[in-house]
């Protein structure tokens, strides 16, 4: 009955309804050319239906979107407490909050991985993250955060011009720079700490930042190796794959502008 339960929901909900949608247009097509009544037109929309089909399921199910993320989430190991105990300052980027006290998945599981860091190791945390798209700031949202969960609001900095990392690169690292901070902790999701290490490197080697040292502390780990028979239901993993995807992007855009 559970199984019959999970294959109904995976079929009536999105990403599932979507996936019929394209294969019934699919056969529409499909049926006007048996009928020899298609045109170029329809063997066009059946070719786009077929491929759009297969690539949503593909790109929701879980071990598509694991072969996805792995080679992201394995970059960077969480680095040991010998390696980051002298650290200067904790810096978390920020993915989206939804308002100015309620922070979106990613970063808020960036966000308490900093707070953990922040209890043990008692050093500064920089919030990193602009208005972008939204109409307030999320670095704000995070402090709101911190503050009320006893964080002293005298340890935490805010930088909310960045619009992307790469600006959250340049910004961070002015801020470092301003506060001598000579060692910090970055600190993000693991599919994101790739791109964001070679953004904030690039930048200490630019010259102005030389003298300080970033450590990578990946978070938020969304890779699950643990498969069953629901795991081939189309789901949510299709907001995991695009999360990867758009990390394999970013590296194809930073390059054409000649920023890594």
């Amino acid at each position: 009955m559970f199984f019959i339960k999970k294959l109904i929901e995976s079929i009536l909900f999105p990403p599932g309804i979507i996936i019929i949608a394209f294969l019934l247009i699919a056969l529409f097509s499909f049926a006007l050319l048996i009928k020899k009544k298609t045109k170029l037109i329809h063997i066009l929309i059946l070719v786009i239906s077929l491929v759009s089909a297969t690539c949503i399921y593909l790109f929701s199910i879980q071990p598509i979107s694991n072969m996805l993320l792995i080679p992201l989430e394995t970059s960077y190991p969480v680095p040991s407490h010998r390696i980051i105990k002298e650290s200067s300052a904790i810096v978390v980027l920020s993915s989206g909050a939804y308002n100015r006290r309620t922070l979106g998945g990613d970063t808020f599981n960036r966000l308490y991985e900093g707070f953990k860091l922040y209890k043990k190791y008692h050093v500064p945390i920089i919030v990193s993250g602009g208005r972008a798209v939204s109409t307030f700031s999320p670095a704000k949202a995070m402090k709101n955060v911190l503050v009320s969960i006893g964080v002293d609001k005298r340890y935490v900095i805010i930088e909310d011009k960045s619009d992307d990392t790469y600006q959250n690169a340049r910004y961070v690292l002015k801020i470092c720079k301003k506060k001598d901070f000579s060692r910090i902790i970055l600190v993000t999701s693991a599919y994101h700490t790739p791109r964001a290490m070679l953004l904030f490197t690039k930048s200490v080697k630019s010259g102005a930042f030389k003298n300080i040292k970033i450590i990578p502390y990946p978070a938020d780990f969304k890779t699950d190796m643990h498969y069953n028979t629901y795991s081939y239901f189309p789901q949510g993993y299709l907001l995991t794959s695009s999360e990867a995807l758009h990390e394999y992007i970013g590296y194809v855009y930073y390059y054409t502008k000649e920023r890594i």
